[in-house]
Formats: structure tokens, sequence, C-alpha cells
């Protein structure tokens, strides 16, 4: 009994030796073979370690992607392009699953240039974001040096250049504002599971008011034991089995 207890708790040791970034090679490997659920697997253990890298999350969705769970591989695909927002393939494979949810979603009606400055906000990410306020910031305070510094300098082209950069300012921090925070409102939420009901409350024995598919985004709400309230993009609002969805 004593050998064969040795014996089990050595071939536990690697296992328990492996850092992150060995297990994470491991999944890499397994995913170029062709083991994707060893590979998910593995990608789930480094998530545990509570480690935030685009990466992980990234290979996860490509790996629950290849075992067909649409709904996975779109939460992780969002997550992902939360912690990195200007990776292009991670926005590729994201709007590529995307169109594939049985469920359509019209993208809002937007203005032409309000869209692209959007997306060019989109893609710049948290850090760079915050990078370009403070350089905004220093700007305005330059401008205020350049109008005051001699008496009688100030003019109306002082006060426009300085009304410019604080507008850009203020654009560009409300844009950090909602990426750092996960953007404003309430938290977003994917459904994994491949069919889910939405209800009039939050209990099995309510009203069906939708049937819902894996991978569409849905707002949460309110929360009650094993029940989420949701608003569907459609505006429709009602309570899901909290199994259903995972927050992003």
């Amino acid at each position: 009994m004593a050998l064969w207890l040795v014996s089990i708790v050595s071939g536990l040791v690697p296992l328990v030796a492996d850092t992150p970034e060995e297990i994470f090679e491991q999944g890499n490997r397994a995913y170029d073979g062709e083991r994707y659920a060893e590979a998910a697997e593995a990608y789930r253990t480094v998530l545990r370690y509570r480690i935030e890298d685009p990466r992980v999350d990234y290979n996860l969705g490509n790996a629950e992607f290849r075992l067909g769970n649409l709904g996975r591989a779109i939460l992780h695909y969002e997550r992902a392009r939360r912690l990195d927002p200007s990776d292009p393939d991670v926005r590729q494979n994201l709007a590529y699953a995307r169109s594939l949810r049985l469920d359509r979603v019209p993208e809002p009606e937007r203005p032409a240039a309000v869209a692209w400055l959007a997306r060019v906000l989109d893609r710049l990410g948290a850090d760079r974001l915050a990078w370009i306020a403070l350089g905004l910031a220093w700007l305005a305070c330059a401008v205020l040096a350049w109008g005051f510094a001699v008496p009688g300098r100030w003019s109306a082209r002082h006060g426009w250049s300085l009304a410019a950069v604080v507008t850009a300012l203020a654009i560009v921090g409300g844009a950090w504002f909602g990426t750092e925070h996960g953007g404003a409102g309430n938290p977003t939420a994917v459904v994994v599971a491949q069919l889910a009901e939405v209800l009039a409350g939050p209990g099995a024995n309510n009203a069906t008011l939708a049937t819902v598919h894996e991978g569409l985004d849905v707002e949460v709400w309110a929360e009650r034991e094993e029940w989420l309230q949701v608003r569907l993009p459609n505006g429709v609002s009602g309570w899901v089995s909290r199994e259903a969805v995972e927050l992003v």
C-alpha cells in the first residue's frame, strides 16, 4: 500500500510543479496536435491562476471553437479583446464566430464619422488611451502657459486651441474610462448554453418570453439565487438560468 501511494504522489509531483508558462506551452502543443480538449483544459488551468493574458483567452477561444462550443469561443474571444483591443487576430476571430450565431443581432445605426471614431478608440486599448490622455493634459497646460506667459498675449487663437485640446482630452478620457471599466452601464454576458429560455420571472414555472442560442451577448440587470435578469439586444428583458450564461 505504501509503495502504491508513493507512486501516485510521485506521478502528481510534475503536474503540481508545472508553472503557468509550462502549462500554457503544453496547451499549445496539444492544440498543434489537434488534441483540442486537452488544449482547452490546459488553458483553463492557466486561467485558474488568475492570470490575465489575452493570449490565454484567445487560444482557449480557438480550442473551444474547434470543439464546437461556439458560445464559449465567443466568450473567450471577447475577454481577449477586452484585454487587448488592438489585436487584429482576436477581432477577426470574434467577428467570424459572431457571424455563425443563430440569433442575428443588427449593428446599431450610427453616423459614419462616429462609427469610425469609435472603432479607432476601441482598438487603441486602455493603456494607449491613458498615455494619449496624459499627453493631451500636458498639451493643455502648454497652451495655457503659451497664452499667459506674456501679459496681453492671450487671444482667440489660444482659446480655440485650448478648446480643441480639452475636447480631445474629454473624448479620449471617456474612452479610457469605458475601456478600463468594461464599458458603461450593466455588465455583459454571453449565452454559453446551446439553447436558453428567457422567462418572465426567476423560476422555471414562469412563462417563456424568448428562446436564445449560444453566443448571444446580453446585458445583466439583476441576479437572484440561480437566476439572472438579462436584457436582450432587441430590448426584451427576462430571466435566464445562471448556468446558461457567463459574464465577460
